[in-house]
């Protein structure tokens, strides 16, 4: 009996000077691992542009002798016991963060730590004191494998986080903090460890939005945003800003894919989180640097936020618009309309305690079936992009201010298509040109060449189709009476406005009119659009009206250019394929139009 009270006592003792060894370290580490912290965080914010990482490489050797500490405690300690899995996790810690700066001063080996790191702490896994340090170490392996492109180890190392973190929740684990891990448990801060866990989490669900995305998983990222931002709310973990355009910026992942519902959900959120912005943050900064600073801040974001609105309702018209012409071509009028193709993607959740309905009322989340619905959705599209142009001038942002002009020029183009009446039909087109033609003339074409290139072919193909109106009017008129000399005119002025931007945007590649041959380096998919420019021209000059013969046969001439150059380029295998109908047309007029060159050439010889 003695004997073994003796040997109890033994043991006591042995452990309680193992463990005071121990914590009289651990301070001695703390103190260290708190310095390099400090130095990473407060110091570094002043280290000179000649030397900007002269608090980390500092802190870096901090964490180096703490390391040594470390290494020399663990030698002292029975592996098997529970102060020696605590100084593990402080090791692994520090291993960690080591790998961290390596990585941000941009030197090699940053993997090959955390991977140490991570065989060190696997001994542990699923303890409580290695919890957060095994996710973040997993984490900084995903997010590092990521920006090397090896994304399927990225998604490995990832889903092991994700593993984790599901398993500490169902055991009802309450992980620890670094700082918990240098005190005793009677020092331990409730609830901190498990806040550390819920936020590492949340980065893994990040990262995971991020692969995924590279992996052209585009449901599964935009569903993993999505988590990551009903997270950060639910955690109150965001900055607003941020938080308002990732909300945005998610919801064209959605709208193209015709979920209204949830594409406008995220526009709203991420409005009203803007709109907090400016009562939560600006309004209480009292130092008026600062806070102008801030407010240029939240009108630069809105109006990025007032763009992604006008996409969203531009897209809601042409999707409408596509539907009504599938409909028409389907001779389906007598059936109920049919909804455009809803891509297969798992219902969205809603932000819960946000008061979004001010917000999402402003527009519909369906299709238009009339002028009427267009036109509110229109307008609501213009009001924002109204907005964006006091952001986006002509004279501080020109390349941004003419794409919020060529988005006002797509939604009077929208609607115009809903528009039953030819004559306001034509007053949408020209409201449709109008934005377009400012583009050209605030641009210089050399600076900008790709938007004015955009802006001229757009401009050309409003022309043509205000000509069509008009030709359409004048063959109705031809039944009762004799146009007059305006109509004449607005018809070969329509004409030559279209002509003249479609062959601007011809000559942008460098091609002549007299040969209309293709310079070598025409990229495939330009070929298309210049090939549409060859046959609009050659059918629009045919359409220009003139009782001068001469003028007649040149227009023709120039109509038999344009067609045979398109016929000739058709040859190639690339755009074969691409224009069965207009090359048929084509090929009819330039055996028609020799026969009427030679009338003409006839007629003015005889007069």
């Amino acid at each position: 009996m003695s004997s073994t009270f003796n040997h109890k006592n033994l043991l006591y003792f042995a452990l309680r000077n193992i463990m005071k060894f121990a914590k009289e370290n651990l301070s001695d580490i703390k103190e260290d691992y708190e310095k390099a912290h400090r130095l990473i965080d407060e110091e570094s914010k002043n280290d000179p542009p000649t030397e900007p990482f002269r608090s980390h490489y500092v802190a870096r050797d901090v964490l180096n002798g703490a390391l040594r500490k470390v290494k020399t405690l663990t030698e002292k300690l029975d592996p098997t016991t529970e102060a020696a899995t605590t100084v593990r996790c402080i090791h692994a810690n520090i291993i960690k963060d080591i790998a961290k700066i390596t990585v941000f001063v941009e030197e090699p080996h940053g993997e090959t730590l955390l991977k140490e790191a991570l065989l060190l702490i696997e001994t542990d896994r699923g303890k409580e004191p290695a919890l957060n340090v095994h996710i973040e170490i997993l984490n900084q392996l995903g997010i590092m494998s990521c920006n090397n492109s090896n994304f399927k180890d990225s998604e490995q190392h990832l889903n092991q986080a994700k593993d984790l973190y599901a398993e500490a929740k169902e055991l009802l684990l309450e992980p620890l903090t670094m700082d918990d891990l240098f005190g005793t448990k009677d020092e331990v801060e409730k609830g901190k460890g498990l806040k550390l866990l819920e936020s590492n989490h949340t980065l893994t669900l990040y990262y995971l939005a991020q692969v995924f995305g590279f992996l052209d998983n585009l449901a599964d990222s935009a569903r993993y945003c999505h988590m990551t931002l009903k997270r950060q709310l639910e955690y109150n973990e965001y900055e607003h800003v941020d938080w308002a355009l990732n909300a945005v910026t998610l919801s064209q992942f959605y709208f193209p894919r015709n979920h209204l519902s949830q594409a406008r959900h995220l526009l709203a959120a991420g409005t009203y989180m803007l709109n907090r912005y400016e009562t939560e943050v600006i309004e209480k900064i009292a130092n008026a640097e600062e806070r102008a600073e801030k407010e240029e801040t939240l009108r630069y974001r809105m109006a990025d936020i007032g763009r992604c609105w006008a996409k969203y309702g531009l897209h809601i018209l042409s999707a409408s618009k596509e539907r009504i012409s599938t409909d028409d071509d389907d001779d389906h009028d007598d059936e109920a309309p049919k909804q455009p193709p809803i891509s297969p993607v798992k219902k969205m959740e809603r932000f819960v305690g946000f008061e979004l309905a001010p917000y999402e009322d402003q527009v519909t989340d369906e299709f238009c079936l009339s002028f009427d619905d267009a036109k509110l959705v229109m307008l609501n599209s213009l009001s924002w992009l109204n907005k964006a142009k006091e952001y986006y001038t002509k004279e501080t942002e020109a390349s941004q201010y003419a794409k919020i002009l060529q988005d006002v020029a797509s939604l009077y183009k929208h609607l115009a298509f809903f528009e039953e009446d030819d004559g306001n039909e034509c007053k949408l087109l020209k409201r449709s040109a109008d934005p377009l033609e400012e583009i050209v003339d605030v641009l210089n074409a050399t600076y900008y060449q790709t938007i004015c290139r955009e802006a001229w072919y757009e401009l050309g193909l409003t022309y043509s189709n205000m000509l069509n109106i008009k030709l359409s009017q004048l063959e109705d008129l031809q039944s009762t009476d004799r146009p007059s000399p305006h109509a004449l005119n607005k018809i070969n002025n329509l004409c030559e406005k279209s002509i003249k931007n479609f062959k601007k945007f011809i000559k942008s590649y460098k091609i002549s009119m007299e040969t209309l041959e293709l310079p070598g380096n025409v990229e495939a998919d330009e070929l298309q659009p210049i090939m549409y420019a060859f046959f609009h021209i050659g059918r629009l000059y045919y359409r220009i009206i003139t009782p001068d013969k001469r003028l007649k046969l040149e227009h023709t001439e120039n109509s038999l250019l344009f067609y045979g150059r398109f016929v000739a380029c058709c040859q190639d295998e690339r755009t074969k394929p691409l224009f069965r109908e207009e090359l048929s047309v084509c090929k009819e007029m330039i055996s028609l139009l020799p026969l009427k060159i030679d009338k003409l050439k006839g007629e003015i010889a005889a007069a």
